[in-house]
């Protein structure tokens, strides 16, 4: 991490600097708005549709966004109406189609933003339950040294950085020859996989609790929980590895999906509700354990 932070100061004079070109939220804030307050507006294939190159100028570096037939609704805010004064216009009450289309990239990265939800609510486990199991195992890696319960998430960084290296040195290049991507896969596809890999880390974290329950009882301590049932807590390490390599597949690819995905003037939004995902898998998570227990308890 330390070195990390000197690469990344020793670089800054070679960075690309952009001067901030107004609030991302609110130009969709306004789009949203317009497109209301012109609901009864008629819009046809002839429609003439608002573009201002000025207007979009300082947001659009790689090009304006070209209009898309999808969500025609929003569409309505870039219909110009005798009320709209076109040379200086008011952005609430008419928008370009370059902010439209920014409204439509970000509704369109919904259900893919969502789903990354799930992949935390899952992972978010590592921290809370599989933390609890770890604590009452066996943790002695020798006679004389065992494991900190905290600890045993080294499993799923490692787990991680070796997927990582395996996936850009292995992986890409193999996948390449058939797919013809420079990715190797799309990043659908990479989410895909991710999320199955998630989909087997949380099967195996079920059939590893009922085989320490299993144990607990043969030993006599399921109404001892601050005793260490007679079973190791390496038998964790499957579910914590194969979190790592979801990790490496699910969330790397999420995050590259937004940046490469989301217009030029909205990346760093795009990159934000990729960690907005996170925050709210976090949450979900929490939920989830409340409700289960609720409904479990005695």
């Amino acid at each position: 991490m330390f070195l990390s932070v000197v690469a990344f100061v020793a670089g800054y004079p070679l960075y690309r600097k952009l001067n901030p070109a107004g609030n991302p939220f609110m130009r969709l804030l306004q789009v949203a708005v317009a497109t209301f307050r012109k609901r009864r507006v008629h819009v046809s294939e002839r429609t003439m549709l608002y573009e201002n190159r000025a207007l979009d100028a300082p947001i659009s570096i790689g090009g304006k966004l070209l209009h898309t037939q999808s969500m025609k609704f929003s569409d309505k805010a870039a219909v110009a109406t005798e009320e709209d004064n076109l040379k200086a216009p008011n952005a609430w009450r008419m928008s370009t189609v370059h902010h439209v289309e920014e409204l439509k990239s970000l509704i369109r990265m919904g259900p893919i933003w969502a789903a990354g939800i799930l992949l935390i609510t899952a992972s978010a486990q590592q921290n809370t339950f599989s933390l609890q199991q770890a604590k009452s195992m066996d943790r002695h890696i020798t006679k004389t040294f065992q494991i900190p319960a905290a600890s045993m998430s080294v499993f799923t960084q490692l787990s991680m950085l070796s997927t990582i290296v395996f996936y850009d040195r292995l992986f890409v290049p193999a996948t390449r020859r058939f797919t013809g991507l420079d990715r190797g896969v799309s990043f659908l596809t990479r989410m895909g996989v991710g999320f199955l890999i998630s989909l087997l880390a949380t099967f195996a974290a079920g059939f590893m609790e009922i085989r320490r329950k299993h144990a607990a009882a043969a030993a006599g301590l399921m109404d001892n929980p601050h005793e260490v049932i007679p079973i190791s807590a390496l038998w964790l390490m499957p579910q914590y590895c194969l979190h790592g390599i979801a990790e490496a597949f699910m969330s790397i690819g999420h995050l590259e999906f937004f940046y490469d995905q989301a217009p030029e003037s909205m990346r760093s939004t795009g990159t934000a509700l990729f960690w907005l995902s996170i925050s709210a898998g976090s949450y979900t998570s929490t939920l989830l354990v409340t409700v289960v227990h609720k409904v479990t308890k005695p």
